[in-house]
């Protein structure tokens, strides 16, 4: 494959509206994951059938976070690779940061810190076991509810954005090299951690998904390369191109299986195997489904029509607000409906947990950013998205280039 830079220095890119579906999939993903880690500690029957169809929705939704990564790279690089770097620039890249996603992050840790003290010991022994200095602490890492990690995991790559801008612009040889680099980096710190290092909290460090977003880098340096070749059509599946395609979804589809059947024999106490083997497979659906995704988002960008379109592309604009608001949705839920004990209900049961986390989470987000001016310090910026008319959605007359994470 021939590739070189694309676009013109410093002019305006092509909107890829087809990320937003990318986004809608991705928060559905991250979504039943939350859902159903629930039932997977409850279940006691764990040769049951239930517990396996939780099992399966649980790993095989796996895709969310490491997919969000990747998108983060794919716009940045996007649309900033072909820019000159300058001061001004770097102003600009990181005061959006810190207004649109790192205010958002700390808003939502102080909820969410508030809402964990207060689940385990109650309004009124709140203050008793809280202060500013564990709460500093969780925050600096990431830690104050189980789902904000990702957004300090994209501030580490916020910080290294302009050092891997100026490299690659300064020596755009290793552009074209960044799959491999991004590999070569991730794997060799797994496993000098599995060997040597035996850091607990590596899921909370950049490069533990650094495949993901050099990855996503070269998708965006070469979007106007490669889109062609990414494009899903009957055609093409019998060309060159659909035969590597047949091979990137055998490689999901195993990986997938095995990576269920795995944590189903582990959670089941049936079989065990070492870490290497689940780092492994855990990486090889969760890569190969970023891929996928792009993929399966320009199908439905090209085929869906009507509201079906509107909702998906209403869903991705909102993705990141509806990413803060859907643990503390689900958090209430499940807190104030007891869960049933029989099997047909306590599927039912969460089955509408997770249609109350999106449709909730959903309509909140939608409805405050479009009726409130500084839903921002909630949610994130409002991208402004050409066409669509569904409740909660600016329009304008030209749709803006998507930019990183979830932000427009």
């Amino acid at each position: 494959m021939n590739v070189s830079r694309s676009g013109g220095a410093g002019g305006s890119k092509e909107p890829i509206m087809s990320l937003y579906y990318v986004r809608a999939l991705a928060i559905l993903g991250v979504i039943m994951v939350h859902v159903t880690a629930t039932p997977i500690g409850e279940i006691q029957g764990k040769q049951s059938s239930l517990y396996a169809l939780f099992n399966f929705l649980n790993i095989f939704n796996k895709f969310g976070t490491p997919t969000f990564l990747f998108l983060s790279a794919f716009v940045l690089f996007y649309s900033y690779y072909d820019r000159p770097l300058s001061k001004a620039l770097l102003s600009r890249f990181y005061k959006r940061r810190l207004m649109y996603i790192l205010v958002p992050y700390l808003v939502g840790s102080c909820f969410y810190y508030m809402l964990g003290l207060y689940g385990v010991y109650g309004f009124s022994h709140m203050s008793d076991y809280g202060s500013v200095k564990q709460f500093l602490g969780l925050l600096v890492h990431g830690k104050t509810y189980y789902h904000l990690y990702f957004i300090f995991i994209n501030a580490q790559f916020y910080v290294l954005f302009p050092f891997m801008l100026w490299l690659l612009q300064k020596k755009p040889q290793l552009t074209k090299m960044l799959i491999p680099i991004g590999l070569v980096l991730q794997w060799a710190f797994v496993i000098g951690n599995l060997e040597v290092m035996h850091y607990g909290d590596k899921g909370y460090l950049f490069i533990s998904y650094f495949a993901n977003f050099c990855l996503g880098a070269f998708f965006g340096i070469f979007h106007k390369q490669v889109r062609d070749m990414l494009d899903l059509t009957w055609e093409k599946l019998f060309t060159y191109r659909g035969g590597i395609w047949l091979v990137v979804w055998g490689v999901w589809l195993v990986a997938t299986v095995a990576h269920i059947h795995l944590w189903y024999e582990n959670r089941t106490g049936t079989a065990n195997a070492g870490a290497f083997t689940y780092e492994l497979l855990w990486f090889l659906q969760t890569y190969t489904s970023g891929l996928i995704l792009y993929q399966l988002a320009g199908l439905l960008y090209r085929k869906l029509k009507g509201t079906a379109a509107k909702l998906l592309l209403h869903l991705g604009s909102v993705s990141f607000g509806v990413y803060i608001v859907h643990a503390a949705v689900l958090y209430l839920f499940i807190r104030l409906l007891d869960t049933p004990s029989q099997p047909h209900l306590y599927v039912l049961y969460y089955a509408c947990a997770y249609a109350a986390t999106l449709s909730v989470s959903w309509m909140v987000v939608g409805l405050l950013q479009k009726r409130f001016k500084f839903a921002w310090v909630l949610f994130g910026s409002v991208p402004k998205i050409r066409s669509i008319d569904s409740p909660g959605i600016r329009t304008s007359t030209a749709a803006a280039p998507v930019s990183s994470t979830f932000e427009a």
